[in-house]
């Protein structure tokens, strides 16, 4: 539009009408009032908008409200009245600190716009969040009149994020304590996720595989720290060459990736290690390694012990038998001869008598040492017991062999052997029995062997003789001892003594040990010369029957007589066990003298558990045990049973060989495994009784390690039947001598 135009004339000097210029101003204000409305519809559209999702009011510069909406008076809880002229500080929850809004004034006052969340008080007093946007509400001047403040309710987003916050603080709270409870378990603790990569493991996991630690990051692979450890010598490896180390891998793989069952390691630090590992619901596979070297080192010294004799360190007889049995099927398979030799020193019992037990303990180890030290690596020597030792040697060309061998080890024996400030002058005498040609089993070669020591000790001893069909004398000593042994039990001339067991808690008296006597001509025959042949001869059957019935008639006589005997201990062989209606007939003698069936309790050796018919012996002794009747395993760590024997029968009292005793407070493996044998039988829930109790050093030991009974000549040598009633009679003066 043009200013500068003049209105149109008329004729006569009158106008026509408006200007040109007028008309164009008057379009141009009517077009602008238009944009106005437009401008006012939209803002009014905003507002109704803003008025129902947003939270509204202005103030004046001093803060005093002039205006809120009906979100604003629907969230805080006041009415508009009650609002409209107050301050803000109406709604402080009194939550944040008075610099936040010292800097939030600051801000606006500048003209500066502010934005952040802010916690107001409801009217009822709860609380409620909002996202908050304050600007300036400016004059037409330009200058600051106000301020205008849209707020938003994030009260359930804060919550959310509280109740989140929380989560994630009581989650590090649990992994911090998990991380405490890990470092504090003294085993080693590892877990690998679904891809088989670590995922958590404490220190104590880096301390046992120390040579792989490098590599124990999150997120490495099982079997980069396996393959590490190996390339490193991590582990000791029976083959340590490259396919055993290939194949040694494959092998833990397999068992990783198939968790569940224990796994023994070996670390070439000596070090042995227990490996469970088990899969979590979660698919984690989590693992606990446990140092167990100790437990592995007093297994060794238990299987040690239990096969090779504590004195001299020779293999005793089940290993023997074993080493035998192995050495006639390699003869038989190559054709080549062996030899089994039992030798025997002579008038042994004359240095106990006059040297001590001790010096004849140093020559059993001096001629063990020399017998040894003759022969080679391959053969195997052993100490049947006592003063007599068998040898097994393989791959001989003939007799002369045996015989030039046999030469050697006599002549070696009859070397002077000084003991102390003595020197003795041993002798030894030999048998021997050639394989396969004089028997073809371990049980008849051992009987050859023994017919043939028994005429070297006939014809002079001091010499060797070999087994020849015609040396019957031994057989028909046997024979002999055999038949009066028959006759004695037909005639009720076997009888039975009786050793206390004590506790050692209160040095009560808790039971008795049975032990069969047989006396011929007014002299007792050692059970060791009748016990085997009744075990040969098939007699251990009538004459166990005889022991334990005589045993629970004492028992049933005591009781009438007003004494407690309590549990008498018998000892069974395996042949009773494997009776058929064995069981029966120990039930019908308790019946019979009206005994509980804890008055009985059947010891057996370890040996009894080596039997062939194991499985009728587990019947007979889980039948006994579901009875009532206690089971105790006799001399155990002395013999070569496994314990996994200790599991499968039910065995209820280990006791302790007097072979641990006897040296338990100077010899350390003794002491060991007397600890040892007490801590296993506590931890399987069985009772231990040591025998050969001889000292009061070696009953403050047991008691000072937690043995529960013992027996010995320190409490009472065994006591004939018929006079137990003046040990219980006199069992006060025993228990004061006892405490002294």
């Amino acid at each position: 539009m043009s200013l500068d135009q003049e209105p149109a004339s008329l004729e006569g000097g009158g106008r026509a009408g408006l200007y040109p210029a007028t008309a164009t101003v008057k379009k141009d204000f009517h077009r602008a009032g238009d944009k106005v409305k437009q401008i006012q519809a939209e803002f009014g559209a905003y507002k109704t908008a803003l008025d129902r999702h947003a939270i509204v009011a202005m103030t004046d510069r001093s803060g005093t409200i002039v205006f809120v909406n009906d979100l604003f008076c629907r969230i805080s809880g006041f009415a508009r009245g009650e609002l409209l002229g107050q301050k803000h500080s109406i709604v402080n929850s009194g939550l944040h600190p008075r610099q936040f809004f010292v800097d939030m004034w600051r801000t606006i006052a500048q003209g500066g716009l502010w934005h952040g969340e802010i916690c107001n008080r409801s009217k009822d007093g709860s609380l409620y969040w909002v996202d908050t946007t304050i600007v300036p509400l400016l004059a037409p001047s330009g200058a600051g009149r106000g301020y205008v403040s849209i707020r938003y309710d994030i009260t359930r987003r804060k919550a959310a994020e509280a109740a989140l916050s929380a989560e994630n603080e009581k989650r590090r709270e649990a992994e911090g304590l998990l991380r405490d409870i890990l470092e504090a378990i003294p085993d080693a603790v590892a877990a690998f996720d679904s891809n088989d990569r670590l995922a958590l493991c404490n220190d104590t996991f880096k301390r046992y595989y120390k040579n792989s630690a490098p590599v124990m990051e999150l997120g490495v692979s099982f079997e980069s720290i396996l393959r590490f450890g190996v390339e490193n010598g991590q582990f000791n490896l029976a083959k340590n060459t490259p396919e055993g180390r290939e194949a040694w891998i494959a092998a833990r793989m397999r068992e990783h990736r198939n968790p569940g069952k224990k796994v023994l390691q070996q670390l070439s630090d000596g070090r042995w290690l227990q490996v469970r590992e088990r899969l979590s619901r979660t698919g984690y596979v989590v693992g606990v390694r446990s140092d167990i070297t100790d437990l592995k080192q007093a297994e060794l010294v238990i299987k040690r012990q239990a096969e090779h004799d504590p004195l001299t360190g020779l293999f005793n007889r089940t290993v023997l038998l074993e080493r035998l049995a192995d050495a006639v099927a390699a003869s038989e398979r190559t054709g080549r001869q062996g030899a089994l030799m039992l030798v025997d020193l002579d008038d042994f019992k004359s240095v106990n008598d006059t040297l001590g037990h001790d010096a004849g303990d140093m020559l059993l180890v001096t001629v063990a040492q020399r017998i040894r030290g003759i022969l080679r690596k391959s053969d195997t020597v052993a100490r049947l017991g006592g003063d007599e030792f068998a040898i097994v040697i393989s791959n001989l060309s003939g007799v002369d062999d045996a015989i030039r061998i046999a030469e050697k080890i006599l002549a070696c024996v009859r070397q002077p052997i000084d003991i102390g400030h003595r020197t003795v002058n041993a002798n030894c005498s030999a048998g021997v029995a050639m394989f396969p040609d004089d028997g073809g089993s371990s049980k008849e070669l051992l009987k050859h062997a023994d017919i043939a020591l028994y005429h070297a000790k006939g014809r002079g001893r001091g010499i060797s003789c070999f087994f020849d069909p015609a040396l019957r004398d031994s057989v028909e000593r046997r024979q002999a001892t055999g038949d009066a042994l028959r006759t004695a039990l037909a005639a009720d001339e076997i009888d039975i003594a009786l050793q206390p067991q004590v506790s050692l808690d209160h040095r009560g008296h808790v039971g008795f040990e049975a032990l069969a006597r047989w006396t011929v001509n007014g002299r007792q025959v050692p059970p060791g010369d009748f016990i085997p042949v009744a075990e040969d001869s098939g007699l251990i059957v009538p004459l166990g029957f005889r022991v334990l019935e005589k045993s629970m008639q004492t028992a049933r006589r005591l009781r009438d007589l007003g004494y407690d005997p309590g549990p008498i201990a018998v000892n069974v062989a395996a042949a009773q066990l494997k009776q058929g209606g064995f069981t029966e007939s120990v039930l019908a003698l308790l019946q019979k003298f009206r005994l509980d069936a804890s008055a009985l309790e059947i010891e057996l050796t370890e040996n009894v558990l080596l039997d062939r018919s194991s499985d009728r012996i587990s019947e007979a002794l889980c039948e006994l045990h579901a009875a009532g009747v206690a089971i105790t395993l006799d001399d155990f760590g002395t013999g070569y049973a496994s314990l996994s024997h200790l599991k499968r029968y039910p065995v209820s009292r280990l006791k302790i060989d007097q072979a641990f005793v006897r040296e338990i407070q100077s010899d350390m493996c003794d002491a060991v495994i007397a600890r040892t044998i007490i801590s296993l039988a506590h931890n399987l829930k069985m009772t231990v009784v040591a025998e050969g109790v001889e000292t009061e050093q070696q009953f403050r030991f047991l008691q000072a390690h937690g043995c529960d009974y013992a027996q010995g000549f320190l409490m009472s040598r065994p006591i004939e039947r018929f006079r137990v009633e003046d040990y219980f009679r006199g069992k006060a003066r025993i228990d004061e001598n006892l405490t002294k």
